[in-house]
């Protein structure tokens, strides 16, 4: 494999596991996972009549905002962020955190039936994709590189969510409060096995890629720093495919 495919490749999967990008994917229901049901239904007329252009882009048709589009990337009062198309509370601006992604990110949701979890296979690489467990709207993605105590990295679209700020809605505070009484913020919600596996596998095998061209480079003698990014891209993969392992084993706690 030459060094410029492996570059490539390199640069590639990286970026996929990072990107937000959307698409529908196997639900975490349809594979043997409990996860409350939809109770929202609307024909397509009516989201589209409820929603705005671009929330209904994103809602229900898997889209994704341009980054840094949305003013929610920048609320931190204390609230509620709900779901644009139900108003069903999603997270609480206490387990929001920076994540330079340039969307809205947060650790952890309010609580286990806030959001349902799918698999999402649009770049190949199965990634696990978020949406409202209310009205089955699309939200965004999960990701393994979020900040203690989950680990975990929420990636919302902005447009999906509407905020309210505490005590602006009493009705909504008295729910999320009765929902996150016996919380710490330290919600985990079980991802699909059909993200995970493949994903640590892809990181297995690509990660061993690299590193067997690396060793076979090094026997031959090492020319320069350009010749160490496949040891770098395998220790890459390597760590990736830990700390999925890691989070798959937290799961079961």
């Amino acid at each position: 494999m030459s060094r410029i495919l492996l570059l490539a490749i390199g640069i590639l999967a990286v970026d996929a596991f990072q990107s937000p990008t959307s698409s529908r994917g196997i639900s975490s229901r349809q594979i043997g996972w409990s996860f409350p049901a939809v109770p929202i239904t609307k024909t397509d007329a009516e989201w589209r009549e409820k929603l705005s252009p671009d929330a209904y882009r994103v809602l229900r048709q898997d889209g994704t905002e341009p980054a840094n589009a949305s003013p929610l990337n920048d609320v931190k009062d204390d609230g509620v962020f709900v779901c644009a198309g139900c108003n069903s509370p999603l997270y609480q601006t206490s387990t929001k955190f920076e994540s330079g992604s340039g969307w809205p990110s947060f650790y952890a949701p309010i609580d286990g039936d806030a959001v349902d979890l799918t698999v999402d296979y649009k770049l190949v690489i199965p990634r696990t994709e978020v949406r409202c467990a209310k009205c089955g709207g699309h939200l965004g993605h999960v990701f393994g590189d979020g900040p203690q105590p989950t680990g975990k990295r929420y990636c919302m679209n902005g447009v999906a969510m509407n905020f309210f700020a505490e005590g602006e809605d009493l009705e909504l505070s008295e729910e999320v409060l009765d929902r996150t009484n016996n919380s710490d913020g330290a919600v985990k919600v079980k991802e699909p096995l059909a993200a995970v596996l493949p994903a640590i596998g892809i990181d297995v095998f690509i990660g061993g890629l690299f590193i067997d061209t690396f060793i076979k480079q090094a026997s031959n003698g090492i020319d320069g720093l350009f010749d160490y990014l496949p040891l770098a891209f395998g220790v890459l993969y390597s760590f990736n495919a830990i700390r999925k392992i890691a989070g798959l084993l937290s799961n079961g706690d």
